[in-house]
């Protein structure tokens, strides 16, 4: 009898990790236009896509890593920096409403929109708080890195987990953060009729708009280091700006008493 023979890895052929680049780089894009289109969770497949470019472990090491540019790319940055002198600052998204298929039925929920671009390093980037609010006991920060991780590991982007950060569940159903009660100004902020709802309006999936950030971020990012700006990347970030119920744009920002 003969003993099989065990598998065993090989190197790659050159230029390898260029491919793989080119091919999540157009991942990131196919996420970014159904997003802009109204499709806001097409963008949780993105996780899976960043973590593999940017995320490193003990047993994994990231693409960005494999070509020995981790503390050398130049990452863009839209986000407007989160203010820690303040109670609560959401970043760079603001507040956003639609319509859905139902009677009386509104998704309250927030979209980025790009705003004033700085260029800092990698590490800075992927540990920047986009969400901060500060309580009595503690300070809650939601960072890029909390994001992708969680939405890859847990919440479907590349696998589902019984079990989900606690953090980010709660920023996703809108039970941590601002709420409105109906009534009072209400409508003015909402663009639509808040007599026909008798509760408090949460606003959902803020990681969805951060995703959104992240994923353009990147591209950019991407594209500008590695030269790679003949794949064609097109946002459209009016499409869904321009249906919302709410037309003024606001945010989310406390200051501390």
């Amino acid at each position: 009898m003969q003993n099989k023979k065990t598998s065993k890895r090989e190197s790659r052929l050159p230029g390898a990790e260029k491919e793989q680049l080119k091919d999540s780089l157009r991942d990131l894009i196919a996420d970014a236009e159904r997003y802009d289109y109204g499709d806001f969770r097409a963008i949780k497949r993105s996780a899976a896509t960043l973590r593999l470019l940017f995320y490193d472990t003990e047993r994994q090491t990231s693409l960005i890593s494999n070509l020995n540019d981790k503390d050398r790319i130049i990452m863009q940055s839209f986000n407007t920096k989160v203010k820690h002198d303040r109670s609560m600052s959401y970043g760079s998204v603001y507040v956003a409403c639609f319509k859905t298929n139902k009677p009386d039925e509104f998704y309250n929920t927030f979209l980025f929109m790009p705003d004033s671009k700085r260029t800092t390093t990698f590490e800075k980037w992927w540990n920047e708080s986009l969400f901060f609010m500060k309580d009595s006991s503690h300070d809650t920060r939601l960072t890029r890195s909390k994001i992708i991780t969680t939405i890859a590991n847990q919440d479907g982007g590349a696998h589902f987990d019984k079990r989900i950060d606690s953090l980010y569940k709660n920023l996703m159903n809108g039970n941590t953060g601002v709420s409105i009660e109906p009534g009072l100004g209400a409508d003015y902020l909402l663009g639509y009729d808040s007599s026909v709802i008798n509760h408090s309006v949460h606003f959902k999936d803020l990681a969805l708009a951060y995703m959104r950030e992240i994923v353009h971020e990147s591209i950019l990012s991407l594209q500008n280091y590695y030269g790679l700006n003949s794949i064609l990347y097109k946002p459209n970030f009016n499409f869904n700006w321009s249906r919302k119920t709410n037309y003024m744009a606001w945010q989310f920002g406390l200051e501390r008493e």
